[in-house]
């Protein structure tokens, strides 16, 4: 047998009551003051639960489910206010049993929030007794900070997260582990195959975050601002991904206006007041030449898209980077796949013909620091092209070829060793070589 139960409008002339529900046993907020919870919620339609009997109704449904307010009737004897957070702008109703506030704001006592007076409600989320009351939000966060807040207990608070960029190792010019970080360009040939370029970003959290890019002449220590294209190509904030911002350094202008050398690219950020210096590896510049270039290769990331790891959006940005490994790019190994008809005299007639090539592409001895860039940035990226520079390939034709990252090799470990060779293969973006028989 059923509970019956009544709910009974607190405002008959906006909304009326809602009569004969039914409930298995007694209900916990019986006599209370309580709003509906189910499809539209509107908190400021309140009820009174009242009970009615066992059984002694004919159901019209059962009780949705409720919410019990803190008021102690539909007309309770204490003030209602709605407040808004000084710092967050959530808002709040407070009921006031004991005795109405008169200023403008007002601080619970016990916590660390300021909330300032925004009107009159019919329901209250929360009754207090004890609070101090000030003429402004800027009066009350001031004194709170003098009191209680530095040095007292704590409540929910809100701040922008924001992360610190860990700068990678600096390499030093690579001495411990015999590796150079090898970039080339050519002063009198603007061929991309023999120009390479480096890219550094920064994805600010905050609109107060900055950054300042610098090249830094790691023999002289000389610094050189890299905020306009006179060393490569620069992005401020505020373009298609308006909180990145970006150097490409082309080292066909670094050595033509600076000179061989080695250098490291310096980012100086400013995060929530916070500076940080991040340099990149070294890079040593060399003119371009077939012998300098030999026993290398280029691989060239193109980014545009969203890198969820970092959190970090390239679409449409025009944001690219390269790596210089010595290796090996090439050995291509080409699959056929022929599609036949069979005529009814069992001679087979060719209808499509076509060959893919796959390549063998192999960085040597290569350390942590370059690894990493590889594995977590530059294969992520929408168009990949790789440029070969051994003098001893099969083919001296691989000068930017455009890629598609196909499958993992394996990569080899040394015992006495922190150096790896990695191993992968690559397929042409273009799979175009095909025959058609109409």
């Amino acid at each position: 047998m059923p509970n019956c139960y009544n709910l009974i409008s607190c405002n008959n002339t906006l909304y009326p009551d809602i009569l004969d529900l039914c409930h298995k046993g007694a209900h916990p907020f019986d006599g209370r003051v309580v709003y509906i919870n189910e499809g539209i919620v509107d908190p400021t339609k309140t009820y009174t639960l009242t009970f009615i009997g066992v059984d002694t109704c004919v159901c019209s449904e059962y009780i949705p489910r409720l919410i019990p307010t803190t008021q102690d009737s539909c007309a309770p004897s204490y003030g209602i206010f709605k407040y808004v957070n000084c710092e967050t702008g959530v808002s709040r109703n407070f009921g006031f049993p004991v005795a109405d506030p008169v200023n403008l704001a007002l601080r619970v006592d016990g916590t660390c929030d300021c909330w300032l007076f925004s009107g009159e409600e019919a329901s209250a989320d929360e009754l207090i007794t004890v609070y101090t009351e000030y003429n402004s939000c800027n009066e009350c966060l001031e004194t709170r900070e003098a009191e209680l807040c530095p040095s007292a207990e704590r409540t929910i608070g809100y701040a922008v997260r924001v992360n610190l960029p860990e700068s990678p190792v600096p390499d030093r010019g690579f001495s411990k582990c015999c590796y150079t970080n090898l970039v080339l360009a050519d002063i009198s040939d603007t061929d991309e195959y023999k120009n390479d370029f480096s890219g550094c970003y920064f994805k600010r959290e905050t609109p107060s975050s900055t950054v300042v890019f610098k090249l830094v002449n790691t023999q002289t220590l000389t610094e050189y601002f890299l905020n306009s294209d006179t060393y490569g190509i620069y992005q401020p904030f505020g373009g298609v991904q308006a909180d990145l911002s970006y150097y490409i350094v082309e080292w066909r202008k670094v050595l033509t206006l600076l000179g061989v050398g080695t250098y490291q690219i310096k980012k100086e950020v400013d995060i929530a007041g916070i500076s940080v210096d991040i340099f990149s590896n070294t890079y040593t510049l060399k003119p371009f030449s077939i012998d300098t270039a030999d026993k290398t290769i280029r691989l060239d990331s193109y980014m545009d898209g969203r890198l969820i790891n970092i959190d970090t959006d390239f679409k449409g940005s025009g944001y690219k980077t390269s790596v210089r490994l010595r290796g090996f790019f090439g050995r291509n190994e080409r699959s056929f796949e022929q599609d036949n008809i069979a005529q009814r005299d069992y001679n087979l007639i060719q209808n499509t013909m076509s060959s893919k090539s796959t390549y063998q592409f192999q960085g040597l001895q290569i350390p942590e620091c370059i690894t990493e860039e590889i594995w977590n940035f530059i294969i992520f990226g929408n168009e990949l092209v790789i440029s070969d520079y051994n003098k001893n390939n099969h083919s001296y034709k691989y000068e930017l070829i455009p890629v598609i990252l196909e499958d993992n090799s394996g990569t080899e470990f040394f015992v006495l060793d922190r150096a790896v060779n990695i191993n992968l293969q690559f397929t042409d973006r273009r799979q175009n070589s095909r025959k058609i028989n109409c």
